[in-house]
């Protein structure tokens, strides 16, 4: 079938995103990310989709927006998050400005850009005139920086799709993988004593010690060992160690906290469990190591697994052959090396997902975060072009 996608408004796309940054949300702000789902709802059932706020906690809800056809078909997802990390000391993070060609602010490019051209989407297809097949469905979820409490929601209560696009920024390359994130902390307990006479007590930054040598010489070099085609290593870095209170004590206590990063074939547990034989190695070795291996907070509340979606799914094709056609940077998937939103919607609906948006990743969090504005309108032509394509869609 021919198709030709309805028109987005590079003004519009433009205003909608300095509009979003304008609207302050992140886990500081006494109501989190409300206000911008608000602001979020109220366009989309203006722009004529059937909107729905679906709680999430408090006062935290996730933004449903639901564009139907008049033809049976498949469901395309967009999915974007609300809430921002705090504006720490960026300087007017949110009053956007617009300076040699960049939208500068909190969230310009993680997330709000995207959000911004998957709402131009929305409008398009709800336009008058505009025929298609199946389903539009814009997902915008709270809570992504810490905890994803939005996206758990939305996977628990059902909610999937035939193709999912989570618009994180990778410069519009489309992104099939990305690893897994889990952080460890080994606490090892020693006996306290007299600096004078160390003998006397179990020293226990030496044990840690042991096991951070471990980790470099023999778990490091066996990670570099696992590959992947797109993501590269598995890797693990020592982030944290703190132990002791004086120098003329021998230190009862310390930890080591660590940041891994595993692949698609790995296993949760497996991960885990190699870190924990490091220490059962280390106390049969000495029998005065005592230390235990636990999750943390951060990645412990739900299993962070790694995103691995098909190559030769078909909609990923699909949308690797409108990426390439609007922006050239080729027609083959990406893996990027940050964890997504997009992992539990697979794993937890088996929705095939990618990551793809404007901007780049090194911007997110920074005091000077920006993104490109000819990526936005890019960003706005290509998801449209997807939903045109899959969709089906005919314009008046």
């Amino acid at each position: 079938m021919t198709w030709r996608p309805a028109r987005v408004d590079p003004e519009a796309v433009l205003a909608d995103a300095i509009q979003l940054i304008e609207v302050e949300g992140h886990e500081d702000h006494p109501r989190a990310e409300r206000a911008v789902a608000d602001h979020l709802a109220e366009r989309l059932t203006a722009a004529g989709a059937a909107v729905t706020l679906q709680p999430v906690e408090g006062e935290r809800c996730n933004v449903l927006a639901r564009v139907r056809g008049g033809r049976p078909g498949p469901t395309l997802m967009l999915n974007a998050h609300l809430d921002t990390v705090p504006p720490y000391g960026m300087p007017d993070a949110l009053r956007p400005r617009i300076e040699d060609g960049r939208l500068y602010g909190r969230g310009a490019a993680d997330m709000k850009g995207a959000l911004a051209a998957m709402t131009a989407v929305v409008a398009a297809l709800a336009a008058p005139g505009v025929s298609f097949a199946g389903e539009l469905l814009l997902t915008a979820v709270a809570g992504e920086e810490k905890g994803s409490a939005g996206m758990r929601t939305l996977v628990a209560a059902g909610v999937r799709a035939d193709f999912a696009v989570v618009g994180e920024p990778t410069r519009l390359r489309v992104a099939r993988a990305h690893k897994g994130a889990l952080w460890a902390e080994a606490a090892f307990r020693g006996r306290a004593a007299h600096g004078s006479m160390p003998a006397e007590g179990v020293n226990a930054i030496h044990h840690a010690a042991r096991f951070v040598t471990r980790v470099e010489r023999d778990l490091a070099p066996d990670l570099a060992r696992r590959g992947h085609p797109l993501l590269g290593p598995a890797t693990v870095n020592v982030g944290v160690v703190a132990g002791g209170d004086r120098p003329p004590m021998v230190p009862a206590a310390c930890r080591v906290q660590l940041d891994r990063r595993w692949l698609p074939g790995e296993r949760h547990e497996e991960v885990l469990a190699e870190l924990r034989a490091i220490v059962d190695d280390l106390r049969r070795d000495d029998p005065t190591v005592d230390g235990t291996v636990t999750e943390m907070p951060g990645t412990a509340e739900f299993v962070h697994t790694p995103l691995d979606t098909p190559a030769d799914d078909p909609h990923v094709r699909l949308l690797c052959d409108v990426v390439d056609r609007y922006t050239g940077h080729g027609a083959e998937p990406v893996g990027v090396q940050f964890w997504t939103d997009g992992a539990l919607l697979a794993s937890g609906t088996g929705t095939p997902t990618v990551v793809c948006g404007p901007g780049d990743i090194a911007q997110a969090h920074t005091l000077s975060e920006w993104v490109a504005v000819e990526q936005l309108h890019r960003a706005a032509e290509v998801y449209l072009s997807l939903a045109a394509r899959m969709l089906s869609v005919q314009a008046a």
